[in-house]
């Protein structure tokens, strides 16, 4: 080997040396920067007319493990849908209350049905007409709040689909953006793990709305499909569409046309529905399920409570004509069964019983169709309207009960169903959570930076250019020595 080559050598290495120091301190740097994998330097023998002439940097790569990351995106696709669908079944499930919550909706049937037994006792007592009159028109409110928050919640959820389709559009622009990017870069030879970071992070977010996988194209570039097979982005970011509903109510419906569908440049992937590539993960399926289904149900037996309180009392006021409304009535109308949907929230107290619009409280004792006021100690229809609430009938229609029961009973066994579907909603996010965390952890190992790692690789790149500096000083030393000669 000549003095020439021989500083050849030894200068390449100092120079690989160099890079190796740079990526093992930006490594370190930001072994605690969200979305950051570890790099590693790829070197190899530097080879001239057929010699070998030192070392060369190959290129520089991201730690990384695609199998795991597809699956980790894919648990946390279903852990957000979860947690949408759980956390809606939790608010339900606290705005029906406790049975021993007076002012839950169980609370105030029993409010009533007291109010009731008290006034059956005392029929001649004002106030406590004035009791069971409050009673009644404080259940009726309650169906109407409770009926508002479940409208409420799908027009969020609606709202939250708009604003995350509005996230999903930019965030694809900007990875097709980063995708020419990085392939210049790739032809080029230039650092690209720094674009691939960012890249990763802007999928991540897709896929927490719309599970995706990563199809490889040339020089760096990837496509985006999602599991159904969809493409998101084939080349160009693909356009997502969703309509913003301007307004939710109980008679809103995807089939009815009130509500949108979700679609990837005409292509239908609504989640929950019959369509080829209908989405089944992610936040978005999870919103779509509070909108079209969770909340739906709940108003379904919040109308089926309605329509059987209605009925009930209908039933048992003997004073009422064919057609005529009872104690409670539909927006001031008599039950119609065919007409139930959004029934909790028309619910309305008998203007005729109400002294605020009219009406009189003599009525709740002597009936609402009565002619003239009777006898102020009969309690005959208060026994009536009592013996109408403790009736067993049979379960309203949508209310998902399976046998007959009182009154009492069926808004028991309706909060029962909510509070049990809310266990197990969050047992199921309880376990797609745990399954998430622990992939999660098991990518972290396999990109995260280990600090104590990467300065023993700095020690042996510090014993590296110390050997190469020695090099160059022997061959120094040596050229002087010659020049003396």
């Amino acid at each position: 080997m000549t003095i020439s080559s021989a500083l050849g050598n030894a200068n390449s290495g100092l120079t690989v040396a160099s890079k190796r120091a740079n990526v093992i301190s930006n490594n370190v740097a930001n072994a605690l920067t969200p979305g950051f994998s570890r790099r590693e330097i790829s070197v190899g023998e530097n080879v001239i007319a057929g010699k070998g002439a030192g070392v060369t940097v190959n290129g520089i790569a991201r730690a990384a493990n695609q199998a795991l990351t597809n699956e980790r995106r894919t648990a946390e696709g279903v852990s957000n849908r979860d947690q949408e669908i759980a956390s809606t079944l939790a608010k339900f499930n606290t705005a029906l209350g406790e049975p021993d919550d007076p002012f839950s909706l169980f609370g105030q049937y029993q409010n009533l049905e007291s109010s009731l037994r008290s006034l059956a006792v005392t029929p001649e007592s004002i106030p406590l007409q004035a009791q069971v009159l409050d009673a009644a028109k404080s259940l009726a409110t309650g169906f109407n709040q409770l009926s508002t928050q479940a409208q409420t919640i799908r027009g969020e959820a609606d709202s939250s689909i708009a604003r995350s389709v509005e996230v999903l559009n930019a965030n694809l622009a900007q990875i097709e953006k980063l995708n020419n990017q990085i392939s210049r870069g790739s032809t080029t030879g230039r650092d690209i793990t720094g674009l691939e970071d960012q890249r990763k992070l802007l999928i991540d977010e897709v896929s927490g709305f719309i599970p995706v996988r990563e199809i490889a194209r040339d020089n760096g570039k990837i496509d985006l499909m999602t599991k159904e097979g969809v493409f998101l982005l084939a080349g160009k970011a693909r356009q997502i569409d969703f309509t913003r509903a301007s307004t939710v109510s109980a008679a809103s419906t995807l089939s009815g046309g009130q509500l949108s569908g979700i679609s990837v440049e005409g292509i239908d992937i609504t989640p929950g529905t019959t369509a080829s590539f209908a989405i089944a993960q992610g936040g978005i399926a999870g919103l779509f399920q509070v909108r079209d289904q969770v909340a739906p149900d709940f108003q379904n037996k919040l109308d089926a409570l309605a329509s059987d309180v209605i009925q009930r009392f209908e039933n048992a006021d003997p004073t009422l004509t064919v057609g005529a409304p009872g104690l409670f009535t539909d927006n001031g109308a008599a039950l119609d069964p065919t007409a139930q949907l959004g029934l909790a929230g028309r619910i309305t107290i008998n203007a005729g019983v109400d002294p605020d619009q009219g009406g009189d409280l003599w009525r709740l004792r002597d009936g609402i169709g009565a002619a003239a006021e009777g006898a102020t100690g009969n309690a005959d229809l208060i026994f009536m309207l009592l013996d109408g609430l403790s009736a067993l009938q049979p379960p309203p229609p949508g209310s998902g009960l399976g046998s007959q029961g009182t009154a009492i009973d069926a808004i028991a066994n309706i909060t029962s169903i909510i509070g049990a579907a809310r266990v197990s909603a969050e047992s199921r996010l309880a376990s797609s959570s745990a399954s998430t965390l622990a992939l999660r952890d098991v990518e972290t190992q396999t990109t995260a930076v280990d600090t104590d790692l990467e300065l023993q690789k700095l020690l042996v790149v510090e014993q590296a250019f110390a050997a190469n500096a020695r090099v160059i000083q022997t061959a120094s030393q040596m050229l002087d020595r010659l020049m003396e000669l």
